[in-house]
């Protein structure tokens, strides 16, 4: 006899399945995002307002979230901080990465027991607006380095390489930009994305990131490098997710024929390839995220960067072109992701190029 019980109906992985903490803290997240990080993507802020917006994000507690349990903190996951960053990501990039700029270095530094060298020890001050850790991302292409940095003289985590052998730093930069032979390439609001060549740092104070070679991801350089490739791709999946339930709303909203543009064959394609374009680099970040950071796995996070980046240009573009010439009006989300997606995608890319080569020599 034929069951009548549909055989796909429990196809989902119960991996996938969110804990009750998990929804929490992502439903918290969310509703932050909603109420004042989502409507940056049409309207600027002024300073009074942006003020108000990182003290209330500085009440989430991302720094004690981060900090392990034996200093009073909860110790989270690398998984769960990307549901957090992700669900941020409503708003515009470059003033989420403003309030999660920290993430990666502060999630390294854990690893490797090695908060204790933060200039700031209170964690939290990483996440009030007060300092920051810049990310260093090695480019491979041309030996040097791209930095995204908020505050001047802030520490940054930096790959450095003598002779053969990569080891992780933590540097203080100059506040003079001239003194360190910096090319800023673009100022994304309160954060500027500099090329430093090799040589630049030569004179900068560093202190080595210890390794812990007896445990999983105990490689200072690769904790790095996975680090903020999970916390990149969290951004890009975020941005992605936002734009798709834009486009959503719009196609229904907008009109043409007198019936929605959603109900015509050729733009539901589309919006299906945007749908499912983001649930894969959610559930690719999920997966990449949950991993340990073994050289056996670096391959499969290295996939999920390529992925990510990839993907997340390509929505970019089609959310401009679904809404037409709407798409390019200054002030609107499809122009402004358009303006910001390919800075992360391209740092993500970089990570990416990072990994492929000091994943065995680190």
């Amino acid at each position: 006899m034929v069951s009548g019980e549909s055989p796909v109906a429990n196809l989902a992985l119960t991996s996938w399945a969110l804990s009750d903490d998990q929804r929490s803290l992502r439903t918290a997240a969310g509703r932050f995002a909603r109420s004042r990080l989502e409507p940056l993507l049409t309207q600027p802020p002024n300073a009074a307002l942006w003020h108000e917006t990182v003290r209330l994000a500085a009440t989430l507690e991302l720094g004690n979230m981060i900090l392990p349990e034996h200093m009073g903190g909860m110790a989270i996951s690398r998984h769960d901080l990307a549901l957090v960053v992700e669900q941020f990501a409503a708003g515009p990039m470059e003033r989420v990465a403003e309030l999660t700029l920290s993430c990666a270095a502060l999630m390294t530094l854990r690893q490797c027991d090695a908060l204790d060298r933060l200039q700031a020890r209170n964690v939290r001050d990483y996440f009030d607006g007060t300092t920051s850790v810049a990310l260093g991302i090695p480019d491979i292409d041309t030996s040097g380095l791209w930095l995204l940095r908020q505050h001047s003289a802030s520490p940054a985590m930096v790959v450095q390489v003598e002779g053969d052998h990569p080891r992780l730093v933590l540097a203080t930069l100059p506040a003079n930009r001239s003194a360190s032979n910096s090319v800023p390439v673009v100022v994304l609001g309160a954060l500027s994305l500099e090329r430093h060549c090799a040589a630049s740092m030569g004179k900068t104070r560093l202190m080595i990131v210890p390794g812990r070679a007896n445990e999983p991801g105990g490689n200072p350089v690769r904790q790095w490098l996975v680090e903020t490739a999970i916390y990149l791709a969290a951004l890009l999946s975020g941005a992605v997710q936002q734009g798709v339930n834009f486009a959503l709303a719009y196609s229904v909203s907008r009109q043409t024929f007198r019936k929605p543009i959603a109900a015509h064959q050729l733009v539901a394609v589309r919006l299906a390839d945007m749908l499912v374009a983001a649930h894969s680099i959610h559930l690719f970040l999920r997966s990449a995220a949950a991993q340990d950071t073994t050289l056996a796995q670096l391959e499969s996070i290295r996939q999920m960067a390529r992925h990510v980046a990839t993907e997340a240009m390509d929505v970019a573009r089609e959310l401009v072109q679904l809404c037409g010439g709407h798409g390019y009006v200054e002030g609107l989300p499809p122009a402004a992701r358009l303006q910001t997606v390919h800075w992360f995608a391209m740092l993500l890319m970089k990570v990416e190029a990072a990994l492929r080569t000091f994943a065995a020599s680190a």
